[in-house]
């Protein structure tokens, strides 16, 4: 919510909620994914930048905002313009300083440290400890990357999750990067082992690669998100992007789908994943 709700805004509200921009009053908000915005939300950031003050949901007294904005988008904001979909004169507001950040393809020197910290944050979160044998290494520096650091960093995920060897080979990444389910072979499957015994006898490893201790809490967590983000992204990928679509595959209410597209980071794109 960026602009707050005050209590009493409506039956129910029993609290007071502050938005993102009190939040960051005095310093930076971050907005990524400018160009999903919704037309209404683009109209009242707009109004903020304009007249350097907001209300919040259901309030009438203006606010003084002292922010500094970063945006960030993965579309073509101009084209959006020509659909209509994004505010000509909002963008122009916003397009004052551009940064382009070059693609990942374009930086390959950065993904053996970007491994690295993404594993050892996969780690940290008890996941179990990893680490990328050379070759499987230049297979990964060899690939384009079109969804660059999100994508790299859900693969390394999924990695740590998925797979109960602590050295991952190339043979594993060239089943990541063919887009296929990885096969059971490289998951240590046994043959004629199903998904959900394969998954149980991963987690009792897991279980039990902590000696007398336990996992850290929000193992629950954790593992549902290993498992719903790659699915979430595999079902918007055969409907090259159609939430409605995705939604019926997945047996989901749309809205339910929209907010466990934003919960878990899942980066959305017409014509396919990005």
């Amino acid at each position: 919510m960026l602009f707050g709700l005050p209590l009493g805004a409506f039956t129910g509200a029993t609290q007071r909620a502050a938005g993102r921009f009190e939040q960051a009053e005095g310093g930076t908000l971050y907005l990524d994914e400018i160009g999903d915005m919704p037309p209404e939300a683009q109209t009242r950031l707009l109004r903020v930048l304009q007249e350097g003050e907001y209300t919040t949901v259901g309030g009438r007294t203006p606010i003084r905002a002292n922010v500094r904005i970063v945006a960030a988008t993965h579309r073509d904001l101009t084209q959006l313009i020509r659909q209509g979909m994004f505010r000509e004169d909002l963008f122009y507001r916003l397009n004052v300083v551009p940064i382009r950040l070059p693609p990942l393809r374009e930086r390959v020197e950065d993904i053996p440290e970007l491994v690295r910290h993404f594993l050892a944050l996969a780690a940290s979160e008890g996941l179990p400890q990893k680490t990328i044998d050379a070759q499987a290494m230049d297979r990964m520096k060899r690939h384009r990357w079109p969804g660059n650091v999100r994508e790299l960093e859900n693969m390394v995920r999924r990695l740590a999750a998925l797979y109960s060897q602590e050295v991952i080979g190339i043979e594993v990444i060239e089943a990541e990067l063919a887009g296929g389910m990885p096969s059971m072979d490289s998951m240590g499957a046994t043959e004629g082992e199903g998904l959900s015994a394969t998954v149980e006898r991963h987690l009792r490893e897991y279980f039990n690669s902590h000696g007398d201790g336990l996992p850290p809490p929000g193992v629950y967590d954790r593992v549902l998100r290993e498992v719903e983000k790659p699915l979430i992204a595999l079902a918007l990928e055969a409907t090259r992007g159609n939430q409605i679509k995705a939604a019926q595959i997945l047996g989901l209410n749309r809205n339910t789908l929209r907010k466990k597209i934003r919960d878990l980071d899942v980066s959305v794109a017409r014509g396919g994943l990005k």
